[in-house]
């Protein structure tokens, strides 16, 4: 059986330590950062990428046309 996405859940990763908040990060944030903190109980996390590198670099394209998209809206205001 298939398992649904309910798009009314909030949005980011449960923090696996205090289990209270959801932490948001952004594509920029996960593709260029060194990792990110829980705001509630303070716990520092990084990522592994290292085993990923495919989709890191379609995540790059990704990004890079989100952007691009971006700087054409503005172009054409």
């Amino acid at each position: 059986m298939e398992q649904q996405k309910n798009y009314n859940e909030p949005t980011g990763i449960l923090c696996p330590v205090c289990q209270k908040i959801r932490i948001k990060m952004t594509l920029g944030d996960f593709l260029y950062g060194d990792g990110f903190t829980c705001p509630c109980c303070k716990t520092k996390f990084s990522m592994d990428k290292s085993q990923c590198a495919g989709t890191l670099e379609k995540l790059q394209e990704l990004y890079s046309a989100t952007k691009e998209v971006e700087r054409l809206k503005k172009q054409s205001l």
